[in-house]
């Protein structure tokens, strides 16, 4: 199963991070932060350790770059306790509890760094045109969310949560038969970010977790979001975990929920996020509304809808334009590099993860 998600999006403040899911304060816990710059080998090196940890049949999550979906931020190995990060910007990281719960990895160690200073100023100059395309990104998003936000405000007057929570009570009695006394957990994931290709959900992780997809058609998603608040707390007070996908810029919210142990979930269609899922069962989420409300509203309502979808296609270009730049930065750092040297690092670290007692009873009796 290929189980792949995003942990960071663009967003009008800047990244919008939850990074710190790979130094989870769990007992045994190990994670190796890959640092180094562009072209270096860091998404080709954890790409080469999940292969080489699923040939031995290990389970791996992948953590795709939003910039770039076809390059790896991260990958977890969740039976072993262990992860390999990449820890530069925007999604500067360190381990927590150095040496005892992780290490750093240091690439650039393996690049020639008198051929670099030589290419100062092209690099310099590549750099800077890369930030200011991701400037121009989140001012096209920070846009859009304010248009967009003007139609969620008026979804909020127009709700009627009691009707949405009662909802919810008859789905979980449906579904979340008590496991135990113990409170499940959850991991927060993001299955869908801007991207260059706009805003992508990852419906290949949706399909494989879950045979059983509710699709929630919520144009602003403001219903939704009450509605899956509400089945999250319930499942988790059942005993099941979830694996919770928020809004990015709003950990607290949730967009989408899958529960694995029940191969469930729950996904929100709203007009700037399409899916593509094939959808078990579809509910629209109109009768949450005062009908009223929303009919006088109708125009402000589409047009937020039409300005917002039109402002986030100018923000993906932003981003395409971000990886040309980003692609051009690589190039000036490849052919510095050993490659040979990052192999060897690659080794090293498969070797550790596959022979070491990552955590035993002792660990496990100490959380």
């Amino acid at each position: 199963m290929n189980e792949c998600y995003f942990l960071g999006s663009s967003v009008p403040e800047g990244f919008f991070s939850c990074f710190d899911q790979l130094t989870p304060p769990l007992a045994g816990w190990y994670t190796y932060v890959l640092k180094g710059g562009p072209g270096t080998g860091k998404s080709t090196l954890m790409k080469q350790v999940a292969q080489a940890l699923e040939a031995r049949e290990l389970h791996c999550e992948r953590i795709c770059c939003a910039s770039d979906p076809a390059s790896l931020d991260a990958v977890i190995v969740p039976s072993l306790r262990v992860s390999l990060a990449d820890g530069t910007a925007p999604h500067t990281l360190e381990p927590p509890y150095p040496g005892a719960r992780g290490e750093l990895v240091d690439l650039g160690a393996c690049w020639d760094g008198r051929k670099l200073r030589a290419r100062e100023a092209e690099i310099v100059a590549r750099t800077e045109e890369y930030k200011a395309c991701h400037a121009r990104c989140r001012r096209f998003l920070a846009s859009a969310q304010a248009v967009f936000g003007d139609g969620e405000r008026l979804c909020r007057q127009a709700l009627q949560p009691r009707q949405t929570e009662r909802y919810a009570a008859r789905l979980a009695n449906r579904y979340f038969k008590p496991l135990s006394a113990r409170v499940g957990t959850q991991r927060l994931r993001l299955l869908d970010a801007v991207t260059p290709l706009g805003i992508r959900f990852l419906s290949e992780t949706a399909e494989a977790l879950c045979d059983y997809r509710i699709v929630l058609e919520d144009a602003f998603g403001t219903a939704a979001g009450v509605l899956l608040g509400a089945l999250r707390e319930r499942a988790l007070a059942s005993g099941y975990d979830c694996v919770v996908s928020p809004p990015p810029g709003d950990r607290g919210s949730v967009r989408h929920l899958m529960i694995p142990a029940l191969s469930l979930g729950f996904f929100t269609q709203e007009k700037r996020c399409p899916l593509g899922l094939q959808a078990t069962r579809t509910v629209q989420l109109r009768r949450f509304y005062d009908a009223e409300q929303m009919r006088a509203h109708k125009a402000r309502l589409g047009f937020a809808q039409k300005a917002a979808k039109e402002l986030l296609e100018e923000a993906a270009g932003a981003l395409i334009m971000a990886k040309e730049r980003h692609d051009a930065l690589e190039a000036l750092y490849i052919d510095t590099m050993d490659f040979r040297a990052v192999g060897r690092i690659r080794d090293r670290i498969i070797e550790e993860i596959w022979q070491r007692d990552w955590y035993g009873e002792e660990a496990q009796t100490t959380e």
